[in-house]
């Protein structure tokens, strides 16, 4: 198993960054998933490129000037930890040429992220092995991988049982698939329909194509390590949600890495049952990478059974993993609905970006802000209730130091409710029609023109 990797120098890791790994354990689900999320240009698709470079070392490979960072002083250093020792692949003398330093390299099935192929191939057959120990050496991320073919062809002539059952659960039904020749000479891939007719591999969906590298690397042995860029490119939501599921019953046996722009793939419960969640991106003098930590890990843990608030970290919340920075948190999932109708009657022309579905009150607001603080966030503010002006004032004097700020508005609630068994609430805002009443216009208007100031200043 694979416990560390660390990058220097290559494209934008101007200094070492690592990552750990997770780890499988087979009674927990998800627990060998390691999934990197993240802005944009941040590194994420440099960062598991590290494995696919390392899945060569053996071979001389090479990187060009374009790829080492000079920051870095022109040289490139990819290390692993695994099997009790150390692994370093480095360039030479500042050139090009590269050198392995350790025991036989792990086996490494890396997808990058553009996974097509010419849809009229000639006849070459490769197992498994014999593909790994060939693998393409991508020069450019739109390179189209023509070996994939000889995977293809390998396994229709074995049968693929395996192959087709897990594309099936997948997609959602059994479809019928084969290697078919043309008049040409030339091999295809044959998609039977329902109804009799077929079409070759030329009109085959971006999505089913995709998924087919994928079912690939997931059916091989459990000492392999399979690295996937963004999994869920072309694929419909549900059929990420598939996959993800996909990936969670396989890495409780093996490790998976996956990098993504989608909230579909990030489980919360892979997550508490041990996978890794790492956050990159750039910042200063180039890409950083951010881990979970232990009480993040269990702060998540805690909102999968929270009954009363269950989207906490729903989709909309996930999304922040993706973002560049700069959100507002608030204490309840109203609070996200009523604070921009606030903003419209005030004729405030900006935006506030609040998080998700809010914290699920004001004692989840600190675990949030510290999640995002632990994922690298460098401006995150925080506006609470009148009633909580204490809990505003410890969220200042704790995340002050990393240039977060906190707000407390000029009323108990947001709006007004009702007494349903305790006490009548007052708020800032009428209760139906939410409405921003009149006396708090102006310390509302003062409030979040400073909540926009706080985001608009640069980093």
């Amino acid at each position: 198993m694979i416990t560390k990797i660390s990058c220097l120098g290559f494209r934008g890791f101007a200094e070492k960054q690592s990552l750990d790994l997770a780890v499988p354990d087979k009674n927990r689900l998800g627990s060998g998933l390691t999934i990197l999320v993240g802005p944009n240009g941040g590194g994420k698709s440099t960062l598991v490129e590290c494995f696919h470079q390392l899945s060569l070392a053996d071979r001389g490979i090479t990187f060009s000037e374009g790829k080492r960072n000079k920051l870095a002083g022109d040289k490139v250093e990819i290390s692993i930890d695994y099997e009790d020792t150390t692994g370093v692949l480095r360039t030479l003398n500042r050139g090009a040429q590269t050198k392995w330093s350790g025991p036989a390299l792990p086996k490494i099935y890396y997808l990058p992220s553009r996974r097509f192929f010419n849809p009229f191939f000639n006849m070459m057959q490769w197992d498994r092995e014999t593909y790994l120990r060939n693998l393409q050496n991508y020069q450019f991320r739109t390179n189209s991988l023509d070996q994939y073919t000889s995977r293809l062809i390998d396994l229709n002539n074995k049968g693929a049982r395996e192959f087709n059952e897990v594309l099936g659960r997948i997609i959602g039904e059994q479809i019928e698939w084969t290697i078919d020749q043309g008049d040409n000479g030339q091999q295809f891939v044959k998609i039977t329909k329902d109804d009799g007719a077929y079409h070759n591999s030329d009109g085959l969906g971006e999505g089913i194509l995709s998924l087919m590298f994928i079912v690939d690397a997931l059916c091989g042995q459990d000492e392999e390590l399979v690295v996937i860029d963004e999994p869920e490119l072309s694929l419909h939501p549900q059929l990420q949600k598939r996959l993800l599921q996909e990936l969670m019953d396989r890495s409780k046996q093996r490790q998976i890495v996956i990098s993504t722009h989608s909230p579909n793939m990030v489980s919360l419960e892979a997550i508490a049952n041990g996978a890794m969640i790492a956050r990159v991106y750039n910042e200063g003098r180039g890409s950083r990478i951010s881990m979970i930590d232990d009480e993040s890990r269990e702060f998540i843990n805690s909102t999968i059974h929270n009954l009363y608030n269950p989207h906490v970290l729903g989709l909309d919340a996930r999304s922040c993993f993706f973002a560049e920075d700069n959100l507002i948190i608030t204490e309840g999932q109203e609070d996200v609905l009523l604070y921009p109708a606030i903003l419209g009657q005030l004729n405030k022309n900006y935006e506030i970006p609040f998080f998700g579905f809010g914290a699920g009150g004001a004692s989840s607001i600190r675990s949030v802000a510290h999640m995002l603080q632990v994922f690298g966030f460098k401006r995150i503010g925080a506006i609470y209730d009148g009633d909580k002006k204490e809990e505003c004032e410890k969220f200042n004097k704790e995340f002050g130091k990393y240039g977060y700020k906190a707000w407390s508005i000029p009323a108990n609630d947001i709006r007004d409710k009702d007494a349903r068994n305790i006490a009548a609430v007052k708020g800032i805002m009428t209760n139906k029609p939410n409405k921003l009443k009149e006396e708090y216009v102006g310390s509302m208007s003062i409030l979040l023109d400073e909540v926009h100031s706080f985001l608009s200043v640069d980093n």
